[in-house]
């Protein structure tokens, strides 16, 4: 049998030296502006009448809290998120002893972090309570709140700044720094999207307290550094009402401390979401 070299198309060069070119843009992802990118996210939501023409938005389902580190136990419940303008109400319904609900509200002026028991806050209740800028700033709640500051960026008038690709969690995913104007401006604040879809996938926060300084070099050297870390992650898309936004929402914190490390996640499943409903303004102010 006599083998023959297949012969290559005349351009096979030029699409060598093609790809070669195109090699760091699709490593780096789309050469884009953070405005840009803001842009094809809000296409990616849903039409511009269809987000202006709404009031409020409701989704109800279930919530989850798995802790994983620095404890131990699960609970569930109800779950509902509620959003008008600028203002949000974050519940799940637990119902146990020492644990009755998670519940985050905000009425535009003032963030309320309620008690899982007398005069008690979770470990995320009490990260939100010192660090309430992330509920002011609208970033809670991702897409799924109408307070989503990328909706009104000449309000909000954030500083941001796209950095490409990066891989988050085994995932690559467009990179958007945001800064807030005023405030938070010791948090590491990154949103990322779907190249693909621009879908908004994930918002983490990081913020590094530095050790103190002990009585001795001995105590000085023993002291860590306390880290906190938010992670929002958005995922199974469904549409409503013309918009595509997520059914489910998951909250992850870290807190490593001197005391050690804490680790769990609050996970909520909407089976439904409407919008224009009739709702009660003191829902959002339960202080």
């Amino acid at each position: 049998m006599i083998f023959q070299k297949k012969a290559r198309p005349r351009n096979f060069s030029a699409v060598i030296v093609l790809m070669a070119l195109l090699a760091p843009v699709l490593a780096e992802g789309p050469d884009l502006e953070p405005e840009e990118l803001v842009a094809l996210h809000l296409e990616a939501i849903g039409p511009p009448e269809a987000l202006s023409a709404l009031q409020n938005r409701t989704a109800q389902g279930s919530g989850k809290l798995q802790v994983l580190m620095g404890g131990f136990g699960t609970l569930e419940g109800p779950a509902i998120f509620v959003s008008e303008g600028p203002k949000i109400f974050l519940s799940i319904d637990f119902d146990y002893t020492n644990y009755d609900a998670e519940q985050v509200s905000f009425d535009g002026d003032k963030a309320y972090l309620g008690y899982i028991d007398s005069g008690v806050r979770s470990e995320l209740g009490e990260f939100l309570y010192r660090y309430d800028e992330i509920i002011k700033e609208g970033l809670l709640g991702g897409v799924l709140s109408t307070a989503w500051p990328l909706l009104d960026l000449e309000t909000r008038r954030p500083r941001l700044n796209y950095r490409g690709l990066k891989k988050v969690n085994d995932q690559e995913l467009l990179d958007l720094r945001y800064r807030m104007r005023r405030g938070g401006t010791d948090f590491n604040m990154h949103l990322y999207f779907e190249p693909e879809t621009f879908r908004h996938r994930a918002t983490t926060y990081q913020l590094t307290i530095p050790a103190g300084i002990g009585t001795s070099i001995e105590q000085s050297s023993s002291q860590r550094d306390t880290r906190f870390k938010l992670e929002e992650w958005f995922s199974d898309f469904q549409s409503f009402d013309g918009l595509d936004l997520p059914t489910h929402w998951t909250i992850q914190l870290t807190l490593a401390t001197t005391s050690g490390t804490y680790l769990a996640k609050w996970e909520m499943i909407y089976s439904q979401i409407t919008h224009d409903l009739s709702i009660d303004p003191g829902l959002f102010a339960l202080y």
